[in-house]
């Protein structure tokens, strides 16, 4: 059996970094205007906007919705900057913001955002250590003992997986090698970039999904797997569902939702009526590795 699978959110518990990237984004926002205090109000209000409207807010690509506002602790910062960004020729403030980010030299706000993310990535590390939380560290060796092939998928680099991977004593390899009892990573693969619109959207009761995500699809018709886990559904699941209902080889294959107590409840709503063939699972990676081990 090959498990292709995601790594934030599945190996990891994101909420130290989710954390401090918040932390760093609002105050470097605030920061930019010439009344930090009056900003930092206006940025919790456009906090709330975004929770309140989850699907009209999110992590911009081509101009479209990535994944929507509160789908895990990174992508409601993204939200936030979409929303800065919608803003900026109206609103004095959100305007301050985004003249910031220029001034200090970043390309636009989406620049600005991974070099938010990797800021507080890095900052947490120094303090922490590489975060694969052991229990999934353990479930994984397990797998890979019992000959399960794994394959880690991931918009990080592969430089931070091998990383952490190692820090964490999991068997790893790097794609393109692959090797017995080793998972392969398969690292800055893009999954959150989409194309020009051609593939279109996956409706689940009335909310349109993105899955035209070329760099994503690339790799899951190359990988071929028998089963995908992630925790993000719009980036990690969208497209496997949508494969997996228009293809005839895809029909076997098994959609692994990872829930945590960050995954917005609107959303489960709409996976439990509208896409049955998603398999929710409470308890993390280590909940999975249990499910795929019991006798079928």
């Amino acid at each position: 059996m090959k498990l292709l699978s995601d790594f934030d959110g599945v190996w990891t518990n994101p909420n130290a970094e989710g954390v401090a990237q918040g932390e760093y984004l609002d105050r470097t926002l605030a920061d930019w205007t010439s009344d930090p205090l009056r900003a930092a109000e206006w940025i919790r209000a456009a906090r709330r906007a975004t929770r309140r409207e989850p699907t009209r807010w999110g992590w911009l690509s081509n101009g479209r919705i990535t994944a929507f506002a509160d789908e895990d602790p990174f992508i409601q910062h993204s939200a936030l900057l979409h929303y800065v960004h919608d803003h900026s020729t109206q609103d004095a403030v959100a305007g301050a913001m985004r003249d910031g980010a220029l001034a200090e030299g970043f390309a636009d706000l989406d620049v600005f955002a991974n070099h938010n993310h990797a800021r507080a990535v890095e900052q947490v590390v120094r303090q922490r250590g590489p975060g694969i939380l052991p229990e999934a560290a353990a479930a994984g060796r397990r797998l890979l003992e019992t000959g399960t092939e794994i394959v880690v998928v991931s918009n990080s680099t592969p430089d931070k997986l091998l990383d952490w991977f190692e820090h964490a004593n999991v068997p790893r390899t790097l794609h393109p090698e692959y090797r017995d009892g080793a998972l392969c990573v398969r690292g800055s693969a893009r999954k959150f970039v989409l194309g020009g619109g051609a593939r279109g959207t996956l409706d689940l009761g009335g909310t349109a999904f993105e899955i035209d995500r070329p760099s994503y699809e690339a790799i899951l018709l190359d990988e071929r797997p028998d089963a995908v886990v992630g925790d993000a559904f719009s980036l990690d699941l969208a497209l496997p569902l949508a494969l997996r209902r228009g293809k005839e080889e895809w029909k076997h294959v098994r959609l692994f939702w990872l829930i945590h107590p960050y995954t917005p409840g609107w959303l489960k709503d709409i996976v439990r009526h509208h896409a049955p063939e998603v398999e929710p699972v409470e308890g993390g990676f280590a909940a999975l590795a249990a499910l795929l081990e019991r006798p079928s």
